[in-house]
This record gives structure tokens, C-alpha cells and sequence, in this order.
């Protein structure tokens, strides 16, 4: 891997590097777009299916979109970014595992009081 230095970090990878991960990330986001997109229309009644399919669209073009900008964009403000993103996240480790944490809960309920709300009207 070549390494570009940078100010902040010393190990930012090269644009023809970081191009590669961007493309491989896109296309992971693609296969999970069309993953989640199947798990959602076998599992989901009919009038919810239309919202989570739109959903699922919107995620796949994002990522496309995303390996189309990585294609044609330089990537000093990518790495500039990139490089603010990891260091907020690494510094903020326990909110973010408090709000991943949070959420977690908060979608395991409602689809709890769905459930529940779901075997009460059968």
C-alpha cells in the first residue's frame, strides 16, 4: 500500500489506494442495499413494503453515487474528512456506543409493541 504523509495522520493511503476502498465499500453497500431490500419485501406487509423499498433504492443510489464522486474527485478534502471523522469518533468512542446502543433498543421495542399490537388484533 502506498502511503501519502498528511498533517494530521502519517499513514493516508494514496488516491489510487483510497479509490479501491471506495470501490469495494461501494459495492458492499450495494450488495447490502440489495440484501436489505429482499429481507425487507419477504418480511414486511404489503403497505410498509413500498416505503422500505423506496428506502433501500435511495441507500443503493447513494452508494452509487458515492463510487461515481470517488471516480472523479481529488481526495484532499475525502482525507480531511476522513481524518476529522476518525478522529471525532475516536475520541467520542463511548457516545457513540451509547447512541448505537439506544437506537438498538429503541427499534427492538417498537418491533416488540408491534408484535404484540400485531397478535391482539389476530
Amino acid at each position: 500500500m502506498t502511503l501519502i504523509p498528511h498533517a494530521n495522520d502519517k499513514s493516508v493511503p494514496a488516491p489510487a489506494v483510497l479509490r479501491g476502498h471506495v470501490t469495494r465499500a461501494t459495492g458492499r453497500l450495494r450488495d447490502t442495499a440489495v440484501h436489505v431490500g429482499r429481507l425487507v419485501e419477504d418480511k414486511t406487509p404489503d403497505p410498509v413494503l413500498a416505503g422500505a423499498l423506496r428506502t433501500a433504492t435511495r441507500v443503493r443510489d447513494t452508494a452509487a453515487r458515492a463510487g461515481r464522486l470517488a471516480g472523479h474527485r481529488r481526495f484532499d478534502s475525502v482525507r480531511a474528512g476522513a481524518g476529522r471523522a476518525a478522529t471525532l469518533a475516536r475520541a467520542n468512542r463511548t457516545a457513540l456506543t451509547t447512541a448505537a446502543g439506544v437506537l438498538t433498543a429503541a427499534v427492538l421495542a417498537r418491533r416488540a409493541r408491534r408484535a404484540r399490537r400485531a397478535r391482539r388484533t389476530k
